[in-house]
């Protein structure tokens, strides 16, 4: 049986090829391109790895919070915030979309994914 790599694994290997052998070795002038590829090799592994899981809790919290099936949830929850007239639903509201903040900055920004200010 022969190991085929998924996306994940070949784009964290392409952001470590860059990143830890390219990087040193390019001129100068080049150098911010070459951060700039691994960066964006790194996103989409993430994404690759994280993103689906990460768009179903979307769904999954937004339904939960709507209490109905939208074609459009995250549509349907901005015109009740904009609405403003239920401060219990904006309360509820506003812990999902934290998690829901905190599942996307674990894609693009990790580490800050865990910020607890205020």
């Amino acid at each position: 049986m022969q190991f085929l790599p998924g996306a994940p694994e070949l784009l964290a290997a392409i952001a470590a090829l860059l990143g830890d052998k390219v990087l040193p070795v390019v001129p100068d002038e080049l150098q911010h391109h070459v951060r700039v590829a691994a960066h964006l090799a790194a996103l989409l592994e993430r994404e690759a790895r994280l993103g689906p899981a990460a768009a179903a809790l979307e769904r999954e919290r937004l339904m939960a919070l709507l209490g109905a099936d939208a074609d459009d949830p995250a549509g349907a929850l901005a015109a009740r915030l904009r609405a403003g007239e239920d401060i219990e639903f904006e309360r509820s509201a506003w812990d999902v979309l934290v998690e829901l903040t905190r599942q996307d900055l674990a894609i693009a920004k990790p580490g800050h994914d865990a910020y607890e200010g205020t």
